[in-house]
């Protein structure tokens, strides 16, 4: 039997009233199934006594609704209901003369560390996002409510991957030219004034498989998160968590060119491990979906450090980035009423991650990182032009080969000394390692004309023992560098 009273507020407070039918629950010895902002369910039932009914104290405007449901099933519950409900508020107008406003105070804090959060509360209406597909799979290409930006972004990187293949890009594996001439995050193009690549990088792809991975990956967390963010905050965290991968990207390679949606889709897998950490989704969906995101994002960084071609350095920034992000988000979407909220969180996060994307960036333009990569251009035409020369006198055995020989001398040596220079700069290890590696190919191409011109009527094709020692190292150090 279920009975019904309204109780009025009078002149409290939602606190004051939460506050003081809370402590009637307990002047009462019935036990509190759970607490919010929005009242409270308790059961009349404290162990002692066979009679269960369930209590529930809703606010409202006016001040409460209270109600009592037998839930015992008993011969004997017949008006216990009712009996409940009347002790309810004659103990309520009781103790509502009692509690002093900072007893209140005291108690609210108290309390307000039990209540459940928005999804959970039963007491409020269910604001929990809710899907309905009924197209198959066209609908996860169909902008809807709670599914808009999702599927706008999914279309945009398709068609571009289009318009590039048709373009003349390679289907499946597009080399690195192609890729920069489309706006790919390369780091002497990128830093040397092309900002725009921090962002246009994002929506390219190195290929079919790349664009399908990326495409599911893009799907399957815009179809759950979206609709807990919102579409303003859901493409703020996109494009910021992408930016700031690309900047991150720049920053641990020495020199790249990368492209691709995956460190944006990192940053969203991030926006919503924050939102996971928290009690903003509720507990039965959250345990299922922090398995599989946290497999997701696991398994891809730890894929990506043993397979090539893979800019983990991006994915990290983004997911790093969508953390930081989440966190940020979390206040507005645990207050979604709060304008002020609504609002505030974006445009701190837009300021926060381009400020600390804008300082990396000016810091990678005018590092010795950036000059070191223009220069070496110079290095790699003084390579070539000298192989060049040599390879036009493969049947030459005359004057003309020695000179092309002391050309080849002179370029290398030349090269030697630039690399020698450039050696001096602030650079990582790695290059600092590449540029001895460098000058030990220039060493061993020296060496390989010094032995050639002491027989020039053999061409440089010569297959001595010794040439053939030379040109094996050389092979080797070739490797070294790839």
């Amino acid at each position: 039997m279920k009975i019904e009273q309204h109780l009025s507020k009078n002149e409290l407070t939602d606190k004051q009233f939460l506050v003081i039918a809370l402590e009637t629950v307990k002047y009462l010895g019935w036990r509190i199934r759970f607490i919010s902002d929005a009242g409270v369910i308790a059961y009349t039932d404290n162990g002692e006594h066979s009679w269960n009914g369930e209590i529930t104290v809703k606010l409202n405007e006016s001040g409460a609704m209270v109600q009592c449901v037998t839930i015992s099933n008993l011969l004997n519950d017949y008006g216990r209901s009712e009996a409940a409900v009347h002790a309810f508020i004659f103990s309520f107008e009781k103790l509502k003369s009692e509690i002093s406003e900072d007893e209140v105070r005291e108690k609210y804090k108290i309390y307000k560390k039990d209540f459940v959060p928005a999804y959970e509360d039963t007491l409020k209406p269910d604001i929990r996002p809710k899907f309905h597909f009924f197209g198959g799979l066209l609908s996860f290409f169909k902008p809807a409510k709670g599914y808009f930006f999702t599927p706008i972004l999914i279309v945009l990187n398709i068609l571009i991957y289009l318009i590039m293949v048709c373009s003349g890009v390679a289907v499946f594996e597009p080399d690195a030219a192609s890729m920069t001439t489309w706006g790919a995050n390369a780091t002497i193009y990128t830093l040397g004034g092309q900002w725009w690549r921090l962002i246009t990088s994002c929506f390219i792809h190195f290929g079919f498989i790349h664009l399908l991975l990326n495409t599911y990956a893009l799907a399957f967390v815009g179809l759950f998160l979206e609709p807990f963010l919102g579409r303003v905050k859901f493409i703020t965290a996109y494009l910021l968590a992408g930016i700031f991968a690309s900047v991150i990207s720049l920053w641990w390679h020495d020199n790249t060119v990368s492209a691709g949606a995956s460190g944006a889709i990192f940053g969203l897998y991030g926006v919503f491990l924050a939102l996971l950490s928290t009690n903003h989704i509720e507990s039965s969906m959250r345990k299922g979906l922090l398995t599989n995101i946290g497999l997701f994002v696991v398994y891809n960084l730890v894929f990506g450090s043993f397979k090539g071609g893979i800019d983990n350095a991006a994915h990290l920034g983004g997911l790093l980035a969508g953390l930081m992000i989440g966190y940020a988000y979390y206040p507005a979407l645990q207050k979604p009423g709060e304008v002020l909220l609504k609002w505030l969180t974006p445009i701190l996060s837009v300021t926060v991650v381009m400020l600390v994307s804008a300082v990396i960036y000016v810091n990678l333009a005018n590092s010795d990182k950036v000059t070191y990569q223009k220069q070496i251009q110079e290095f790699y035409k003084i390579d070539t032009d000298a192989l060049k020369v040599l390879r036009g006198q493969e049947n030459n055995t005359g004057e003309e080969l020695v000179r092309a020989l002391q050309h080849g001398k002179s370029a290398w040596s030349n090269g030697i000394e630039l690399i020698t220079e450039l050696d001096k700069m602030n650079l990582s290890n790695r290059l600092h390692l590449r540029n001895q590696t460098l000058i030990k190919y220039c060493r061993l191409r020296i060496k390989t004309c010094e032995l050639i011109a002491q027989n020039p009527e053999q061409g440089i094709n010569s297959y001595s023992p010794q040439m053939q020692q030379i040109n094996t190292r050389i092979g080797k150090v070739l490797d070294d560098l790839k």
